[in-house]
C-alpha cells in the first residue's frame, strides 16, 4: 500500500476517526444549529443582494429567481460561516483542528485518485441498484434543457435551476464554485464536524452518529424528491465511513467535492441529459 500512502494500510476496518471535544454535547449541537442559521441566513441576505444579476431585477420575485441568486451566494456565506466554525471549535479548550478532525491524510496522488474513484464509483452502483430494484425512470427527475420541470412532477428547485444556468455560460461558471466547493465545505463541517465528533462519544457511536447526521443532512434538502433525499442520505452514510476509515474531513470533503463538480459539468456540458 505505499504507492497509495500509509492510510490505506489495515483494511477496510481500520479506524484512524479519534474524535476529541471538551466542550461537549450539549456545545456541539448548539454550534451545529447556530452554524446552520448563520448560513441559512447568510446566503438568503447575500441572494437578495445578487437577485437582479440572477434575474430577479424585472421585479419579479420567481422562486426560480431566487433559487439562481442563492446559487451564487453559497461560496461566499461557506466560507463566511467556516470561518466560525474554526472559531467555535477553538473554544471551552478545543483545538479546532482535532475537534473538526482536519488530520492531513497519509495518501499519495495515487492513493487520492484511488480514493476519489472508489467513493464516485460506489455512488454510482448504489444509484443504478436503487434504480433498477425500483423500476425508477429517471426522466421523471430530470428537468428539461432550460430547467423546465418534468411532466410528473418537479425534479428540485435547485437542480432545475442548475440546468437552467448552464444555458448561461457566465453565471454557471459563477456558481460551479458554489457548487464545487462552497456547498461540499460547509456541509461537512456542520454535519461531519464538531456535530460528529461530539455524537459520536456518546451511546450512538460511530455508526448510530453516521446515521443521525446522514438523516439530518437529508431532510436539510427536503424540498427536493425523495429519490434525491434517499441518495444524500446514503452518501451521507458514506462519507460517515470515509471520515471514520481515513479520520480526517479533508477525505469527506475532497469526495463530495469531486461528486458535486463532476455533476455540474455533467449538466453544463450536457443539459437536459445529465440524470
Amino acid at each position: 500500500m505505499t504507492k497509495l500512502g500509509g492510510d490505506f494500510a489495515g483494511g477496510w476496518f481500520r479506524r484512524l476517526y479519534q474524535p476529541e471535544n471538551p466542550a461537549g454535547l450539549v456545545y456541539a449541537l448548539a454550534a451545529a444549529l447556530l452554524l446552520l442559521i448563520a448560513y441559512q441566513g447568510l446566503v438568503g441576505l447575500l441572494a437578495a443582494m445578487v437577485l437582479p444579476l440572477a434575474g430577479g431585477g424585472d421585479g419579479g420575485l420567481s422562486t426560480r429567481a431566487m433559487v439562481r441568486a442563492s446559487l451564487a451566494a453559497i461560496l461566499p456565506a461557506a466560507l463566511v460561516v467556516s470561518a466560525l466554525a474554526w472559531w467555535l471549535a477553538g473554544r471551552r479548550g478545543g483545538d479546532a483542528a482535532q475537534v473538526l478532525n482536519f488530520r492531513r491524510p497519509d495518501l499519495t496522488g495515487l492513493g487520492w485518485v484511488v480514493l476519489i474513484l472508489g467513493f464516485m464509483l460506489t455512488m454510482y452502483v448504489v444509484v443504478l441498484t436503487l434504480v433498477l430494484a425500483l423500476q425508477i425512470d429517471l426522466a421523471q427527475y430530470t428537468p428539461g434543457p432550460d430547467g423546465q420541470s418534468p411532466p410528473q412532477g418537479s425534479a428540485g428547485e435547485v437542480k432545475e435551476a442548475v440546468f437552467d444556468l448552464a444555458n448561461e455560460p457566465l453565471l454557471f461558471l459563477l456558481i460551479i464554485p458554489s457548487l464545487a466547493i462552497g456547498a461540499p465545505l460547509i456541509e461537512e463541517l456542520i454535519f461531519r464536524g464538531q456535530l460528529f465528533t461530539a455524537l459520536s462519544r456518546t451511546r450512538l457511536g460511530v455508526s448510530g452518529t453516521a446515521v443521525v447526521t446522514s438523516a439530518s443532512w437529508a431532510l436539510l434538502h427536503a424540498s427536493e424528491p425523495w429519490l434525491m433525499i434517499g441518495m444524500i442520505f446514503i452518501m451521507g452514510l458514506v462519507l460517515g465511513y470515509l471520515l471514520y476509515r481515513f479520520g480526517s474531513i479533508w477525505v469527506p470533503i475532497v469526495c463530495h467535492s469531486v461528486w458535486n463538480g463532476a455533476y455540474a459539468l455533467l449538466v453544463f456540458t450536457n443539459p437536459g441529459g445529465g440524470t
